[in-house]
């Protein structure tokens, strides 16, 4: 006969017995999975976009990786992702390691903004590719250069041209831009009033332009600006000619003689007063002497013209009873010399005055040549206190010795 006792003893062990087998089994199982699942492909090679700023566990996993088991053994911040190239990552799945490879290229052309114009003025020579580029957005160096070397055209029309941007990997963006030509005709020149126009004066290159200018003869001959248009057929260019007059009026003046009492104006005085912009404004500066009292005076005539420009000259004034000249005397026959001679041509010739009672008298001799034999003519001259001036001229035969 079964004792009750003891079926109530053993009936708790079975199941603890049968829950640690369970246990025991399910942690294998798990161990197994695990080791089978560490076994298949959970990681895979990387190709990544030059500029990609970080590295994701997840980039690497198969279908059969779990984030939740994977992470990096290689410090992904220790992973340059700025240069092309490949290298190698250590990643963890569970309890098993793996080596792959990550592969940094770049397949992204260049992000760039072209100038749609530009100006290119001609002293300064053409531009170089870069200065048509307004910006450059790449990860790697680029470099920026012309598809086809660019010219300055015959008649300085608008070019187009092409500027290829391109990167370190052979990426490129081709843009396209217009080239303005200036500075083959100068902005700006200045003429003197009467100066004719040549073409060195507004032309960068006159000997090969020199045919485009026309009708600039006048330009000169009137004072102001003046714009002057020059067309190539190809470009129109504009240039501002500024007419100035800094050139004085020319200005001739006399000596003027005068009973004491009589008048005298300003134009007794001035022979001739010109300028280029007109008749010239003459007058005298400060006050003419007293007209009742005898004596020489000198006066200032100026001449000023629109421009301001002022000539001034001196004249003398003679106010005297006197106004006869000198008479010279003896100096009427012809005088025979020979070849190297130094003659005495004042001997025997006299001055003779009705106020004055001696006068000097000087013998200009700049056209005699006593080196060779010929005729010459020597003048004599002789002048008052008053200012009146006689003269006389000799006949000089120079003869061989």
């Amino acid at each position: 006969m079964t004792n009750p006792r003891q079926n109530r003893h053993r009936s708790p062990l079975i199941p603890i017995l049968l829950l640690i087998v369970l246990l025991l089994g399910a942690l294998v199982g798990w161990m197994l999975y695990i080791l089978w699942g560490d076994s298949q492909q959970v990681f895979h090679d990387v190709t990544v976009e030059l500029g990609q700023q970080t590295l994701d566990i997840r980039d690497f996993l198969t279908e059969k990786g779990k984030p939740s088991r994977a992470s990096f053994v290689t410090d992904p911040n220790t992973i340059d992702l700025s240069t092309v190239g490949q290298t190698t990552v250590t990643l963890k799945h569970g309890v098993k390691t793996y080596v792959v490879s990550l592969t940094v290229e770049d397949t992204t052309p260049p992000e760039v903004v072209f100038l749609p114009e530009y100006t290119v003025a001609l002293p300064d020579d053409l531009p170089q590719a870069g200065a048509l580029v307004e910006s450059v957005k790449d990860f790697s160096q680029v470099r920026t250069y012309y598809s086809q070397d660019p010219s300055v055209p015959g008649d300085y029309s608008d070019t187009t041209v092409t500027v290829v941007v391109e990167d370190t990997s052979g990426n490129a963006v081709e843009g396209s831009c217009v080239l303005h030509f200036t500075g083959w005709l100068k902005e700006t020149c200045t003429l003197e009033l009467g100066q004719e126009l040549t073409p060195e004066m507004v032309l960068l290159d006159p000997q090969k332009d020199a045919p485009f200018l026309k009708d600039t003869k006048d330009i000169g001959a009137t004072l102001g600006e003046h714009v002057l248009t020059v067309d190539t057929g190809g470009a129109t260019a504009q240039c501002t000619v500024t007419v100035k007059d800094t050139t004085p009026p020319t200005l001739t003046v006399q000596s003027v003689r005068r009973f004491p009492g009589d008048s005298v104006a300003v134009t007794d005085f001035v022979t001739s007063a010109t300028d280029l912009s007109g008749e010239p404004e003459v007058y005298l500066t400060g006050e003419l002497p007293d007209m009742k009292k005898q004596g020489t005076y000198t006066v200032t005539i100026e001449a000023k013209d629109s421009s301001g420009n002022v000539t001034q000259q001196e004249a003398t004034l003679w106010v005297s009873k006197n106004l006869s000249a000198p008479v010279i005397s003896g100096a009427s026959a012809d005088i025979r010399v020979t070849v190297n001679s130094n003659p005495d041509f004042l001997k025997g010739v006299t001055a003779k005055d009705d106020i004055d009672p001696k006068c000097e008298i000087t013998v200009d001799t700049s056209t005699l040549d006593l080196s060779k034999p010929g005729t010459y003519y020597i003048t004599y001259s002789s002048t008052d206190s008053s200012g009146n001036v006689g003269t006389c001229k000799r006949k000089v035969i120079v003869v061989e010795g």
